[in-house]
């Protein structure tokens, strides 16, 4: 890493009182980011391996639009030790150089983007196809739990990152109800696995929570968090972009409703009023039974 630590400080946003309550020198940083620019060639074999063996060619039959690889450039690797030593996160307060590949689950990562939230079922089925998802399994110590030579398991349960009023029934038949969590800035299916001694995070996302979640990442982290008013405006847009998937997948629904069950714009903007047979059908629908979009939609299809 060539940058100094003043110039680390300044390009990633962190004051100096915010450095000194990470509690790690500079000298230490500098430890890590040189063994680990030592393992990057070797780390950068087992991405590729990764993703020649389970993703490439295979994204329609495993529910995938397109995904994305990259190992974590070093600068990156630093800025996350002291961000995550801020947040106390306890984990990140025993690593050096010495161990850290030991903690550090998102030195690979892949990215997995599905057209319809719906898609994820296969993923999902596909994954816990290949890596063994078995609590016994699960890292409880990850200083003491590391096996450089284990491969082929899932090294935490599988998370599904939602924000509240999200539609989640898709994932309670395979995520148990405790690992399904409300974010409000943030939706993804995350897992951890081991593969080659070596953990590799998997993020599937919608296309809408990709792209939205890029210009929210640029703008909002990690320096401005604190900015109210950006924050603000991120839960709302954040909002519209889960309705935009939710849309998306009800309009590929919408395929198998016949089409005589439809009427041209222009034909409902003649009608000015009911047809007392309709109004009729609409005072005598129990409202308490609409709950959501598809709800509505087919408590008058199928009159």
């Amino acid at each position: 890493m060539y940058l100094t630590k003043d110039e680390f400080l300044q390009k990633f946003g962190i004051l100096p009182q915010e450095f000194e309550e990470a509690d790690i020198s500079w000298e230490e940083l500098l430890e890590i980011a040189d063994d680990y620019e030592r393992r990057r060639p070797t780390l950068e074999k087992i991405r590729k391996e990764f993703v020649a063996e389970f993703l490439q060619d295979k994204e329609k039959e495993i529910g995938l639009q397109s995904y994305h690889s990259r190992l974590k450039d070093t600068e990156h690797l630093v800025e996350k030790l002291v961000r995550k030593r801020l947040e106390n996160y306890a984990k990140y307060r025993k690593m050096d150089a010495t161990n850290y590949m030991r903690y550090v689950t998102d030195l690979i990562g892949i990215r997995g983007l599905l057209l319809y939230r719906e898609d994820w079922v296969n993923f999902h089925k596909y994954i816990t196809h290949w890596f063994k998802n078995d609590p016994e399994k699960y890292i409880r110590d990850y200083g003491r739990d590391y096996d450089q030579n284990a491969s082929g398991y899932m090294a935490e349960p599988p998370k599904v990152h939602t924000r509240l009023g999200d539609y989640a029934d898709i994932y309670v038949n395979w995520i148990p109800e405790e690992n399904i969590l409300d974010r409000k800035h943030y939706r993804a299916v995350h897992y951890i696995v081991v593969y080659r001694g070596v953990y590799i995070e998997i993020q599937i996302k919608t296309l809408f929570e990709e792209g939205w979640g890029e210009i929210d990442h640029s703008i909002l982290y990690p320096q401005r968090k604190g900015n109210a008013m950006l924050t603000e405006f991120s839960e709302l847009l954040n909002r519209l972009a889960g309705m935009g998937d939710e849309m998306g997948s009800f309009y590929r629904r919408l395929q198998v409703v016949p089409d005589e069950k439809f009427q041209s714009k222009e034909t409902i903007v003649r009608k000015r009023e009911l047809k007392p047979q309709v109004k009729a059908a609409v005072e005598k629908r129990d409202l308490n039974e609409i709950h959501t979009m598809d709800d509505a939609v087919w408590s008058i299809l199928k009159e």
